[in-house]
């Protein structure tokens, strides 16, 4: 019939021009009113996660693939984590992985060992940031961190010595304490002193030491 009418065109292409005109159909054939043109507009990219991979103690591998740039070019892309789910690009935490589409790999670093952390890919265009399926992972335990503590109450046969364990390493620490020896570098298979487990300050006494003895 006659009179307005009016519809939407779904399914269009992102930013891409489009020419359309009305029609109207009777007996006598078909007509078409004017043409008119409108170019749609773009979108956030589509970016997909890469698994995590050469998992160690402080670094990780992961990266992304751009498979669209929803119309406008990708400027910046990479990989984003945090400890806590959901992480975004206002951390600091990410790389930065050139522009474009396509595939690129990354390397997370500066982990802490023995955490679970999260991460998903990203992609920025002219249009907003979008993220790729966020992955888990937990970073390797490492031995632990210790240092030293110098020698005080040296008599001819005693000492104290003792030390401090700065970080677990991402596992528990089981046995801490001194070893000693009259040649450098000793290790637990010679002479061993066990002074607790965790982390922190310790200290301990050696005694029958041999006198005038390095």
């Amino acid at each position: 019939g006659t009179g307005s009418f009016s519809t939407s065109l779904t399914g269009l292409a992102v930013a891409t021009t489009y020419y359309v005109r009305a029609y109207a159909i009777n007996s006598a054939g078909t007509s078409y009113g004017n043409e008119i043109s409108f170019t749609t507009g773009t979108v956030a990219p589509t970016v997909t996660t890469t698994a995590v991979s050469s998992i160690g103690g402080t670094t990780a591998v992961s990266g992304g693939n751009v498979t669209s740039d929803g119309g406008s070019s990708v400027t910046a892309r990479g990989v984003v984590w945090s400890t806590t789910s959901g992480p975004t690009v206002s951390l600091s935490t990410k790389t930065s992985n050139g522009t474009g589409t396509g595939s690129f790999t990354s390397t997370m670093s500066n982990l802490t060992p023995g955490t679970k952390y999260y991460v998903r890919a990203y992609a920025t265009n002219g249009s907003g940031t979008s993220y790729g399926t966020e992955l888990t992972f937990t970073t390797k335990a490492v031995a632990p961190t210790v240092t030293t503590s110098g020698a005080s109450s040296v008599t001819s046969n005693s000492a104290t010595v003792g030390g401090n364990v700065t970080a677990t390493g991402g596992a528990d620490v089981t046995e801490r304490g001194v070893v000693w020896s009259t040649s450098q570098n000793p290790t637990t298979s010679g002479n061993k002193k066990a002074v607790g487990s965790g982390t922190g300050s310790f200290s301990t006494s050696l005694t029958g030491l041999a006198v005038a003895t390095t």
